[in-house]
């Protein structure tokens, strides 16, 4: 093989990563993380789940935390997520937990997940990782360990009401005053305001906080 000749694993991988490069704000990443165990008032032990979300290329975000992580909980954060982004989204990728993909027969009928059920009303196409392949999501898995190091790790929460407060606030400064480096050290609120301004008010900082 001459040297001056890229092999071919080389030249799909590079094509790969420009195609990557090509997408605009409409990918979304999206996975869940867990809490530790909060004491309820019946005095069991229950962990709480937080859905994360972030685009590919502006890196707003959007969470939900809740006591559990069934297929119709994928399905309802799915679609405050939809409400939540000021623009059309045309991709999103998971991994293959429950609450995101799993099809089931009943008979000769299939079902579809609710989660993909949503995705084909909207018309976004639903990606999915490598099986047992976690890094493949690595944008969001950034993410992920962000929330954990600066909330998770480092309050000890009393209650579930606290843990949103924190949570919440963490993410509120996170889109509005944090200036990331992919982004000319902007936030991804600014990154976003000229061609979104209309949406991106101090109305939808509210908003986070209530949904």
């Amino acid at each position: 093989m001459k040297l001056s000749v890229l092999p071919k694993k080389l030249i799909k991988a590079n094509r790969l990563i420009r195609k990557f490069r090509k997408y605009k704000v409409e990918y979304l990443h999206i996975d869940l993380i867990y809490t530790p165990n909060f004491v309820l008032s019946n005095q069991t032990k229950k962990c709480w789940y937080i859905f994360t979300c972030i685009d590919r290329v502006s890196k707003l975000a959007f969470v939900w935390p809740t006591n559990r992580k069934t297929q119709y909980m994928g399905k309802t954060f799915l679609e405050k997520v939809i409400d939540f982004y000021p623009y059309k989204i045309n991709y999103i990728l998971t991994d293959n937990g429950l609450e995101f993909n799993k099809k089931a027969k009943i008979a000769k009928t299939k079902l579809f997940h609710p989660f993909d059920k949503l995705c084909r009303k909207y018309k976004i196409k639903h990606c999915l990782i490598r099986f047992i392949h976690p890094w493949t999501n690595s944008m969001v898995k950034r993410f992920n360990q962000k929330i954990k190091n600066n909330v998770i790790k480092r309050y000890l929460f009393q209650n579930v009401k606290e843990l949103n407060e924190k949570l919440f606030s963490y993410v509120n400064r996170y889109n509005f005053d944090l200036k990331l480096q992919q982004l000319n050290r902007k936030s991804p609120v600014q990154y976003l305001v000229e061609p979104f301004s209309k949406h991106l008010t101090k109305c939808q900082r509210l908003s986070l906080i209530n949904k």
